[in-house]
């Protein structure tokens, strides 16, 4: 029975192995996801240097995305609801965030069980590389892809250097794991028997990547569902235009049910970010920036061989100075490895050749793969969605979008793999053969050599250049594995061994870079303070190539559940950035990094502790403040005279939702931040509070219970619409259900 078992399941364990495979460390060592290393050696920790150079991107792993789902996760776990992080910018949404994904089922899950929060985010990683490779397979499967096919694409996407790059910002893995489930139903809408019931799980799936929560991965996902669901329905109005048109309702239905199933989640960021420091409007200069971060030419140099234009795992010393041997960080403003992961191997580009591109499914999946490279690469466009899409202004570079190239790539070579998809000529066949090795060895050096002049560090680029040179022979082992797997599938003579190709992906994956690409390391030891008061750690420094001088860097202060005024978020409340602006009186972000909030040297002492703090950390001493003695971290901590976080009381409980202080009669000033969602109660009797920067009530004379509720604006409609939409789609699917067992019943008595 096992062995029965095996032979009908061995797609779905060999994908569920080929996600095991990269985060090993993760699993076996039991290390969080994350470069905790970059971080543990800033203070107060103070630990070892990292033995990898500094990435300024990965380290947000740390800084956000860790921190949002222990948060997260310790909300659902005290029966609370995760709406705001009290912890950070004296008090901000955690729910109206997106990429927090409060709602998204498996973090929920996660904070029930009680799942301490580096065990569930690396089971979460496992479990979502997982799912984007089984919904890979079931996209390459609904294409035509044979079982084998289904599985070099499953795993070839699993294990993508774009996947594995981007594992420890969870909400990218999270939110792309279900593009593939999404198209895979736009096809099964398009050709399948029943597109009502597809359209149905088309919506179930659509809100879950809503609910996982990154808005521009979100966006990319829709995009791909729909220029696909255009293409193929396209394809067939010739034949069959009803039908066509029938498809293509239900797909729009789909999506748009979708949607309205997550809108409990969506409605309170869509309604929180009318507030963002980031907000903007569309401009020629904007636009201009926002197409100079898009991938470049010399970056397709890394489409057969992840590391062809350096490894950024690897250091070199500069002047005395660790940087990474990544040197597009020196010739393009933001470069960064995860940003332009566009490698797909040297198997999957073998096998493009042999795609059989008459069928519709392939030249359709085909347009869309060509079409996300262009946008990637910067072209024109990207001009409809910058200046026309609501919001398309403020997301981040356009060079994401690979991942549907990426996608697209590994599907068709899963399609190129069948039964039949041996080539017809000796001739072609022994092209298709050499095609990877070849590939492998000259894409690099040819894309490499349209780097472009970098002006005042173009001497710095060629020496680091030559000193990491090409990687030789990993490329030449690449190619030989390519070209091995291209055999297997061309050469009839080796078809008994065609099972073994559905393996490579992870071997080419292992051999390049799946070893270490995903960070790891010892979650962040707890750091002491007092739990009520409010501290202000000093920070100036944050940099693009090397680490600095950081002390508890924004957001950590919520893992050990300190209130700290700075933060670090990627929505961020315009009058919050403005506090720390006038506390500074300059720009509180650090130049590399916008969403960055810090307390900088030279700060206005007063207004600090208007603000509520009460003790200041700084790595160097401050002349004329009162240092607290005991320090044994290096860590200069001075008392700072003032209010405190609250005036007129004390607080007697705090949590992800609401806040109870015991008042003493006369104003209350509990100074967290007031936003849009607060609202109180004196004695479970309703008070209107009064709108400002901090949270103020009038309250009568004698002792009083105040209880503050936060409740983000969009939430109640979202509820609202969310539970119409989930009981509409589970009474479709059980309407569906009952038609299919009648169907069923009528075609045995026929």
């Amino acid at each position: 029975m096992l062995s029965s078992m095996l032979r009908r399941r061995w797609p779905v364990l060999l994908i569920a192995l080929a996600a095991l495979v990269p985060i090993w460390r993760a699993i076996f060592l039991v290390r969080a996801i994350g470069p905790f290393d970059q971080i543990r050696h800033m203070a107060p920790w103070n630990g070892p240097a990292p033995t990898q150079p500094w990435d300024v991107l990965q380290a947000d792993g740390v800084l956000q995305f860790h921190v949002w789902r222990d948060l997260v996760f310790d909300a659902w776990g005290k029966g609370q609801l995760p709406l705001w992080n009290p912890y950070q910018l004296a008090g901000t949404p955690l729910l109206a965030n997106s990429q927090s994904a409060g709602f998204y089922p498996p973090h929920i899950l996660m904070g029930v069980l009680h799942v301490p929060t580096a065990p569930a985010v690396a089971l979460l990683a496992w479990l979502h590389l997982f799912w984007a490779g089984l919904g890979t397979y079931f996209l390459a499967r609904k294409l035509g892809a044979s079982r084998i096919g289904g599985c070099v694409a499953g795993t070839s996407f699993a294990t993508s250097a774009f996947l594995l790059s981007w594992t420890a910002l969870a909400s990218v893995l999270t939110t792309v794991s279900w593009i593939p489930w999404v198209l895979a139903l736009v096809v099964s809408v398009a050709y399948g028997s029943n597109p009502g019931r597809s359209g149905l799980w088309l919506a179930g799936a659509s809100a879950m990547m809503v609910l996982a929560g990154h808005l521009q991965f979100i966006a990319y996902g829709f995009m791909g569902a729909g220029l696909l669901a255009v293409l193929l329905c396209g394809a067939r109005a010739r034949r069959a235009g009803r039908a066509a048109a029938k498809s293509l309702g239900w797909t729009a239905l789909g999506l748009a049910l979708g949607v309205a199933m997550a809108l409990l989640q969506l409605l309170p960021v869509l309604s929180y970010s009318q507030f963002s420091h980031r907000r903007n409007s569309p401009t020629a200069e904007g636009y201009a920036a926002y197409s100079a971060s898009a991938l470049k030419p010399f970056e397709l140099a890394n489409l057969a061989n992840a590391y062809s234009l350096g490894d950024p795992r690897e250091p070199i010393d500069l002047d005395g100075k660790t940087i990474s041997q990544y040197w597009p960080l020196l010739v393009k403003q933001g470069a960064n490895f995860a940003e332009s992961a566009v490698t797909v191997g040297p198997l999957v580009l073998g096998l493009l050749v042999l795609v059989g591109w008459k069928r519709p499914q392939a030249w359709a999946l085909g347009v869309v793969g060509v079409l996300c490279l262009l946008l990637a690469l910067g072209t024109v466009l990207n001009w409809p969605l910058y200046f026309l899409v609501p919001g398309w202004s403020s997301t981040g570079s356009p060079g994401r979008v690979i991942v549907l190239f990426v996608l697209a790539g590994s599907v068709l070579a899963g399609i190129a793999v069948s039964d039949d998809a041996a080539a017809p000529s000796t001739r072609l066949r022994g092209v298709a053969v050499c095609l990877p090795l070849a590939l492998s060895l000259l894409i690099g050096p040819v894309f490499a050599a349209l780097t472009p002049d970098a002006g005042n560090m173009q001497t710095v680029s060629d020496s680091v250049r030559g000193a990491v040179g090409m990687p030789w022979v990993t490329m030449a082992v690449l190619g030989v594995i390519g070209s091995f797997g291209v055999a297997l599938v061309t050469f009839e003579e080796l078809a008994k061994y065609r099972p073994a190709a559905a393996v490579l992906p992870i071997v080419l994956a292992w051999v390049g870079y799946g070893h270490d690409m995903v960070p790891t390391g010892r979650p962040l030891p707890t750091v002491k303070a007092d739990a009520t008061a409010r501290i202000a750690p000093v920070n100036s420094e944050w940099q693009i190539l090397l680490a600095g001088p950081a002390l508890l860097p924004p957001d950590t202060a919520s893992l050990s559940r300190i209130h700290s005024l700075d933060g670090y978020d990627s929505l961020l409340h315009r009058d919050s950035v403005a506090l720390l602006h006038d506390i500074d009186g300059r720009d509180p972000a650090p130049p590399a990094n916008g969403n960055m909030m810090f307390v900088k040297p030279g700060f206005d002492a007063s207004k600090l502790a208007q603000a509520g703090v009460t003790q200041v950390w700084s790595l160097m001493p401050l002349p004329g403040m009162s240092e607290i003695p005991g320090s044994e971290d290096g860590v200069h901590r001075y008392s700072l005279p003032g209010p405190g976080r609250v005036t007129g009381g004390q607080i007697e409980e705090e949590g992800y939702d609401h806040e109870t202080i015991r008042a003493d009669g006369g104003p209350l000033t509990v100074r967290d931040r007031w936003m849009p969602g607060w609202t109180a109660t004196i004695d479970g009797a309703p008070k209107d509070p009064k709108p400002s920067l901090w949270r103020e009530l009038d309250v009568p004379p004698g002792q009083h219970v105040v209880r503050w509720a936060y409740s983000p604006p969009g939430l109640a409609i979202g509820l609202v619409i969310g539970s119409v939409a989930w009981l509409a789609w589970l009474a479709g699917l059980l309407v569906a259900s009952v038609i299919d067992t009648r169907r069923r019943a009528q075609n045995v008595i026929n």
